[in-house]
C-alpha cells in the first residue's frame, strides 16, 4: 500500500477542478494493483484478476490483462489509461488497428459516451476509483516510487478459490492461438516454400514489437539473395560465418557498422573488417537497396533487444544450419527434443548477444511448433503431426 506525501488540500483541489491526474500517475497506480473492484460506465462490475504488463508508451498501455466483466466472464487483452475519456479519439486510437486488442478503457474524467475500436467493437469503460488527492500524491514522488508499486501477478481469492478456472482459460487462450498460428501458417504454405516461410517467421520472431517489419524485410532480402545466387552458373552458394554475418547485418543496414553498433554485435575489429569486406562483394545478390536505417526503432530498448544484437542471433542460426533453419528444427522436433533448448543452441555463440529462455520459448511456440503442425498436415505427416502435438 502507497503512503501518501502529506498534500496541501486547497492545492489539490485546485488542480482537481483545473485538470485530471497525469496518465503516468494513473498508470503507475494501475501498474501498483490499487485498484481491482470498479463499475463501467454502464452499471456492470468489472474485477481485475492481472492488471497486465506496462508497455511503457508503445501500443496499449498495459498488455496480455485478465479482466473479469460481469455479462462476458474472463477476459484476456490489453488496458488503455486516459485522463479523460474524450483521449481515446484526440490521441487517434479509434483508428488504430494496434488498439484492437483493447478490453477496458481506464480514465479519470468521463466526458464522451462510448470509446469504440477501430474493428468497431465497444471498449468498456471505467473510472480508476484511485482518489485524485492519492494520484497527485503519486505524481509528486515519481520517479522514486516505483520500488514501492510491485503490482500482484494474480487475484489470490480466486487463484485460490477456483484455479481450476484460471488454469481453464489460460489452457483455452493457449489452444486458440496455436490453432490460429497452424491456419496462418497453412495458408502461407499454399503460396510459398517451407524454407521461405520459416525465415520470414523466425525472423519476425527476432523482431521484438516494434522491429518487426524491418526484420521481415531482411529476411525477404535474404530469400531473394538465396533465389539469385541459385540463377548464377556456376555458383555454389555456401553460407558459412562471414556469408550469414555479412547478408544479415549488410540487408538491415548495419554495414559499415558504428562504433556503438560494433560494440553490441561482439565483433572484433578484425572479424568485422572481413564482414564489411565480404558484404561489398555479395551486395549486389541481395537486388534491393538495404533495410533503411529510419525503419528501425532504438527507443526504450534493453541492450538484449537491440535490432543488431538480434540480427547476430538470426546469423548464428543461419550459418550453423546452411542457411536453411526449418529442416533442422523439424528434425529436431521428430527426434522430440526441447525445442527451446535447441533455439538457443543454435543462436547464442559465446562472447556475443544471446536468446533467453522466454524468447526461445516465444519462439518455439509462435513459429517451430505450430509451422510443424501446419507443414505436416500440408504434405500429410502424421508421425510429424504426432511429434509436433
Amino acid at each position: 500500500m502507497i503512503d501518501p506525501v502529506p498534500v496541501d488540500t486547497a492545492s489539490t483541489a485546485g488542480r482537481m477542478a483545473s485538470k485530471p491526474p497525469r496518465e503516468l500517475a494513473m498508470s503507475a497506480a494501475w501498474h501498483g494493483a490499487l485498484t481491482r473492484d470498479m463499475r463501467t460506465i454502464d452499471g456492470r462490475q468489472v474485477t481485475v484478476i492481472f492488471h497486465g504488463h506496462w508497455s511503457h508508451g508503445f501500443g496499449p498501455d498495459f498488455s496480455d490483462a485478465m479482466i473479469e466483466i460481469e455479462g462476458e466472464g474472463l477476459v484476456t487483452g490489453a488496458v488503455e489509461i486516459h485522463g479523460r475519456s474524450s483521449e481515446w479519439i484526440t490521441h487517434g486510437h479509434h483508428l488504430d488497428d494496434r488498439y484492437n486488442t483493447v478490453i477496458l478503457h481506464v480514465v479519470s474524467r468521463i466526458d464522451t459516451t462510448e470509446t469504440r475500436r477501430a474493428d468497431g467493437k465497444l471498449v468498456p469503460v471505467v473510472t480508476l476509483g484511485v482518489p485524485d488527492d492519492v494520484l497527485f500524491s503519486i505524481d509528486a514522488r515519481l520517479p522514486g516510487i516505483w520500488t514501492e508499486l510491485g503490482g500482484d501477478v494474480c487475484a489470490a481469492d480466486l487463484a485460490v478459490r477456483d484455479p481450476q478456472r484460471l488454469r481453464s482459460v489460460i489452457w483455452r487462450l493457449g489452444d486458440r492461438r496455436l490453432d490460429t498460428r497452424v491456419r496462418q501458417f497453412e495458408g502461407e504454405l499454399c503460396v510459398r516454400s517451407v524454407g521461405d516461410v520459416a525465415l520470414r517467421a523466425l525472423f519476425d520472431a527476432f523482431g521484438y514489437i516494434e522491429n518487426r517489419a524491418p526484420m521481415v524485410a531482411v529476411a525477404e532480402r535474404l530469400i531473394l539473395a538465396r533465389i539469385g545466387e541459385r540463377q548464377k552458373p556456376g555458383t555454389t552458394t555456401g553460407p558459412g560465418d562471414h556469408w550469414s554475418m555479412a547478408m544479415v547485418l549488410g540487408s538491415a543496414g548495419f554495414l559499415p557498422m558504428s562504433p556503438t553498433d560494433a560494440h553490441i554485435s561482439g565483433l572484433s575489429l578484425t572479424k568485422l573488417q572481413v564482414i564489411e569486406a565480404a558484404w561489398l562483394k555479395m551486395a549486389a545478390t541481395v537486388g534491393d537497396r538495404p533495410v533503411p536505417a529510419t525503419a528501425w526503432s532504438r527507443a526504450r530498448t534493453r541492450p538484449a533487444n537491440h535490432p543488431v544484437a538480434r540480427l547476430m542471433c538470426a546469423a548464428h542460426l543461419l550459418d550453423r544450419t546452411d542457411g536453411d533453419p526449418f529442416p533442422v528444427l523439424l528434425e529436431r522436433v521428430r527426434q522430440r527434443s526441447d525445442v527451446p533448448d535447441v533455439i538457443r543452441e543454435l543462436c547464442n555463440m559465446p562472447g556475443r548477444p544471446a536468446i533467453g529462455q522466454s524468447r526461445a520459448v516465444s519462439i518455439a511456440a509462435n513459429v517451430v511448433l505450430p509451422l510443424a503442425l501446419a507443414f505436416s498436415r500440408h504434405v500429410g505427416d502424421l508421425e510429424l503431426e504426432d511429434a509436433a502435438s
